[in-house]
């Protein structure tokens, strides 16, 4: 659970500031959530069957190549959102021309608002930095305007083994039934995990979840 001698930054432009510093101050190996290849969540995707055409968004997507992967398997209509314009500054400079049509927003997750709906909202590691109430109950709201009826969650988090901080910041840690509680309504679809080793060696274990949203 969390540790509150670690300040927070609660409110959003000090949570931009503090994301934007992160990603300003370190090479992109050079956060321990770093992945060249998202195995568990492109594994989870794959799982829910989409459509090329579906829209696919992944919330907090920092530096990651998830873009990259579902590119290349051929989805058209992604979009990712970050507090750092620097860190999507350099997906955009990565993508490169094969990723002009992917909609790269800075936007806050608690309280976004696309102005659109998706098939799959994808999340690796926001929610464990959710160590309030309200602040859980402001991602599900942002997750309810933003997914749309019988829509798929990919949401995963550091397991009950994993680190307790991360970039400083006390987390929540689950178990899979613990992260499924979280979501009351949706559909239980799939469990996965994995022990994710850092750029320095070190690991992280991960829980994550396939979960679809009720048609009504």
């Amino acid at each position: 659970m969390a540790n509150d001698d670690i300040a927070r930054p609660n409110q959003p432009a000090a949570r931009t500031a503090f994301w934007e510093g992160v990603h300003n101050d370190k090479d992109v190996d050079g956060v321990s959530w770093w992945q060249s290849v998202p195995g568990l969540s492109l594994g989870l995707v794959d799982k829910a069957e989409l459509g090329l055409d579906e829209p696919i968004i992944d919330v907090g997507a920092g530096w990651s190549t998830l873009m990259d992967h579902l590119l290349e398997r051929g989805y058209r209509d992604l979009s990712a959102v970050d507090l750092s314009v620097t860190a999507l500054n350099t997906v955009r400079d990565r993508l490169g021309p094969a990723g002009a049509d992917v909609t790269l927003t800075v936007a806050d997750v608690l309280d976004l608002r696309m102005g659109r709906e998706y098939a799959l909202w994808h999340d690796r590691a926001v929610y464990h930095f959710l160590t309030e109430p309200g602040e859980r109950a402001d991602y599900l709201a942002s997750l309810e305007r933003s997914l749309r009826p019988g829509g798929w969650l990919v949401v995963a988090t550091f397991g009950p083994d994993g680190p307790t901080t991360c970039s400083g910041l006390p987390i929540v840690r689950y178990t899979h039934a613990e992260l499924a509680d979280q979501f009351p309504g949706y559909r239980l679809v799939d469990t996965a995990g994995e022990d994710h080793l850092t750029p320095w060696g070190t690991s992280q274990q991960f829980t994550a979840l396939l979960l679809q949203r009720p048609l009504s």
